[in-house]
């Protein structure tokens, strides 16, 4: 008994399996005034090529009393024929939506298809028309059928067949196969990144006007405070003062010539500038005390600022070799 009724039930599956794949141009055609179509296909209509995708919006209403037979809407996956012939179109997407009213039904649907052929020149490529199955439920019997116009489009080959010149071939719609770059792109700012700070902090442990923390003290005050003023007797006695007061500082005792020891062993950098530093000492016992000669005003400032920013150096350790003085003083 439960055999015969289970080969029933395969038979009613069977029947009904073969009336989904049933040709629908063999039914009628439901009278036009009840259905409303509003069709939206691609602007694009050539340069497409394989792998494209393209998109069709069809908005469409069933008025009462009849129904859309929805098994009869287009099924992914199904590859586009004519005269048994595959077209190289294949449905890769479908959703629709449907609103029920008092005049009928409207069916929103989407239906994406790709691309899988191409040739050596351009070609046409078609979706084919479908037809959609309508029934009045009074009268299931009577099967009726309504036709979505095909689209057809051209497909351009990937690249030029034979021998042309770049420029002859500048087709606005085929463009190149473009590569991610984002990964690249991203390694590249931080390289980018890393060169800038490299080069900033190069430049600052480098460059004469570099500001180095907790070591700009005295001379770096004394220098910018003179640097600037004219040469005169006065201003030379004030900047040596100043100069003075500066070593004595870093010492924390008043510096002699005969204590330069202590400097050095406070800054080994120092000692790159010990003949300056006698200079300057000479240059102050004569200006202080014992005025034997006349100077330049002029050259003996100049001397006095650069001996001041040689010092700047040394009080932030950026002078390590006795030509670092040349570079500096440039």
């Amino acid at each position: 008994m439960h055999r015969y009724l289970l080969t029933i039930f395969f038979l009613c599956l069977l029947g009904n399996g073969i009336g989904a794949f049933e040709d629908p141009k063999k039914f009628r055609d439901i009278d036009p005034k009840y259905i409303d179509l509003n069709i939206i296909d691609p602007e694009q209509k050539v340069g497409f090529t394989v792998g494209d995708t393209i998109t069709r919006q069809i908005n469409i209403t069933i008025k009462k009393p009849f129904y859309l037979v929805e098994e009869s809407l287009p099924i992914v996956g199904y590859e586009k024929r004519y005269r048994g012939q595959l077209l190289g179109m294949s449905l890769v997407e479908s959703n629709h939506t449907k609103k029920a009213t008092k005049e009928g039904t409207t069916y929103d649907i989407s239906l994406t298809y790709q691309i899988f052929t191409n040739n050596v020149v351009a070609k046409p490529a078609f979706i084919t028309a479908d037809y959609y199955r309508v029934v009045n439920p009074a009268d299931p019997d009577n099967v009726f059928k309504y036709r979505i116009p095909a689209l057809t489009v051209a497909v351009s080959p990937i690249a030029v067949f034979g021998d042309i010149k770049v420029e002859d071939d500048m087709s606005g719609y085929r463009g190149p196969f473009f590569i991610d770059s984002t990964v690249i792109l991203q390694k590249m700012r931080y390289a980018i990144t890393a060169l800038v700070l490299s080069l900033v902090v190069l430049l600052y442990i480098y460059s004469k006007y570099s500001w180095v923390p907790k070591l700009n003290k005295w001379f770096s005050h004394t220098y910018r405070k003179f640097k600037k003023i004219p040469a005169s007797q006065a201003n030379i006695e004030l900047f040596i003062k100043a100069l003075h007061a500066s070593f004595d500082k870093t010492i924390n005792q008043t510096l002699f010539m005969d204590n330069k020891h202590f400097l050095y062993q406070q800054n080994p950098s120092f000692r790159k500038i010990d003949s300056e530093i006698d200079e300057f000492f000479t240059l102050s016992r004569d200006v202080f005390f014992e005025q034997k000669k006349a100077h330049d005003l002029s050259k003996t400032y100049a001397w006095l600022k650069l001996f001041s920013l040689h010092c700047r150096m040394c009080e932030r350790k950026l002078i390590v070799d006795t030509s670092d003085l040349k570079k500096l003083s440039s």
